[in-house]
């Protein structure tokens, strides 16, 4: 079966790496205990025989006929019921037996002998066959302790008891850790489970407010909360991108309905005069004229094409310009040439000067730039400064330098632009018709500016108005100077 979500994945990871680590831990307790418990088991044992010993060595005559191998039949003395005890020969003749053994004896094998006679004292554990003269049933952990005197051995001792209460311990260890160990991990997985969905009902509820965002409820907003996690930072990012993406399909909704009123004027203009044209026969001068009007119109039609066309390309990186050297006084000097016979016929004066220059070159300023672009740019801004002029005023262009930058004016004194429109003179299709539009000579697509700034941005640089309403427009455009090799910038 294949996990789907992030939070089954958590659990499920979370229920396997908890179920794994206690297992383990499990594990390791019940070795340890169970180590330590056979330890002490051995030690309790090494213990009895050294008390054995010390019995027999407190009888000194007992010890003697031990030695010495009196002793015919085994003793049978009342040594505990708990532990079973033996005493036997150096040859594997027993000599002392506790009573409670009866006629049965515990097993002395050749190997253990060897060992014992070796300075060990040997642990052993007897199976049920061989315990079950003794005690029935069950296991016996016994221990063969050697005796030396004078680094010669005398005799053995041996001390058995019964597992069985080691048995049980362990045996209800392992039942309360089969039992706890798979509680405890359905208890980890409750437990995260209930951890889970509180952490992720947040996202969630994340979820669900972005699902009911469409495009006619852009309005909508995450809930950010007043804890600043993660799950906040994430409403935060996502209104903000909810805010661009409402801003977008605003700007889309008004350039399409700007881009339609535009086409749709020169269109109706277009289709009305062909009607007329057509309604009843006209003179060839008529049909001329008609003719001149609907190229204006088309010609018209055509401009604000290539300019959607051209902030098309600009916004799809589709359009590519070149960074070549350019001389910025002479590009400015043909955008001035270009323009002024068009300012001539309203009697408009264009002058150019380039002044305040610190590289001792009054004139060889160098940019990096699209030429034939840049001379659109200045030209269209020329036009507009043409455009929104009185007859008989004068337009100033002035070229100077700062910062490593080409700064470049553009003044005049026309009719200005109010406070309400100067923040909205880039935007698509904007035009302050009631100040710069009345007349039939101010008409424009409202795209020059837009494409303008686009271009010149990027290009590296920068471009600003500064108007006031009757008193005239100040264009600034700021574009990065190449240095010469070998220079840097401050």
């Amino acid at each position: 079966m294949k996990i789907r979500t992030i939070r089954a994945k958590i659990i499920f990871l979370f229920v396997v790496i908890f179920g794994l680590t206690l297992s383990l831990f499990s594990g390791a307790l019940y070795y340890l205990y169970a180590r330590q418990s056979a330890q002490n088991f051995d030690l309790n044992l090494s213990n009895d025989a050294l008390a054995i010993v010390g019995m027999v060595k407190g009888d000194s005559f007992l010890e003697q006929e031990i030695i010495s191998g009196l002793i015919q039949q085994p003793l049978r003395p009342n040594l505990g019921t708990n532990r079973y005890v033996q005493v036997v020969s150096i040859t594997g003749n027993v000599i002392i037996r506790s009573s409670n053994m009866k006629e049965a004896g515990l097993p002395i094998t050749t190997d253990v002998l060897t060992l014992a006679l070796s300075h060990h004292q040997v642990f052993e554990t007897l199976d049920k066959r061989t315990t079950k003269a003794l005690i029935g049933g069950g296991r016996l952990r016994m221990v063969t302790y050697p005796v030396f005197d004078d680094l010669v051995p005398r005799y053995l001792v041996q001390v058995a008891a019964s597992t069985t209460s080691l048995d049980d311990n362990m045996f209800e260890l392992r039942l309360l850790l089969f039992i706890s160990v798979p509680l405890t991990i359905l208890a980890a997985a409750l437990g995260g489970l209930f951890l889970a969905k509180k952490a992720f009902d947040p996202i969630d509820r994340i979820i669900r407010t972005a699902q009911s965002i469409s495009a006619e409820h852009l309005d909508k907003r995450l809930d950010t909360g007043k804890v600043d996690d993660e799950v906040t930072r994430l409403s935060r990012t996502l209104n903000d991108m909810f805010d661009r993406i409402e801003e977008a399909f605003r700007l889309q909704k008004q350039f399409t309905a700007d881009a339609s009123h535009e086409l749709k004027t020169p269109l109706t203009i277009l289709l009305g005069e062909m009607e007329v044209a057509l309604a009843n026969p006209r003179t060839s001068e008529d049909y001329v004229g008609t003719l001149k009007s609907a190229v204006e119109e088309i010609r018209r039609i055509t401009k604000i094409v290539d300019e959607l066309l051209t902030i098309a390309r600009l916004e799809s990186g589709q359009l590519r310009l070149q960074k070549l050297p350019v001389r910025l006084d002479e590009l400015l000097l043909d955008a001035v040439s270009k323009t002024s016979a068009y300012a001539s016929k309203r009697s408009i004066s264009i002058s150019f000067e380039v002044r305040n220059q610190s590289n001792g070159d009054d004139e060889e300023i160098m940019i990096a730039g699209d030429e034939d672009k840049l001379l659109s740019v200045f030209i269209n801004l020329l036009d507009n400064a043409v455009k929104y002029s009185d007859d008989n005023s004068s337009i100033r262009v002035v070229q100077t330098t700062g910062n490593n930058s080409a700064i470049v004016e553009i003044s005049d004194n026309g009719v200005g632009i109010t406070k309400e429109d100067l923040p909205h003179v880039f935007d698509r299709f904007y035009r302050a018709d009631k100040s710069r539009s009345s007349a039939g000579n101010r008409s424009g697509t409202g795209l020059g500016l837009p494409i303008s700034k686009y271009l010149i941005e990027a290009l590296g640089g920068s471009i600003s108005i500064k108007s006031e309403a009757g008193a005239g427009t100040t264009v600034t455009v700021k574009l990065p100077i190449m240095l010469p090799a070998g220079t840097s910038s401050l």
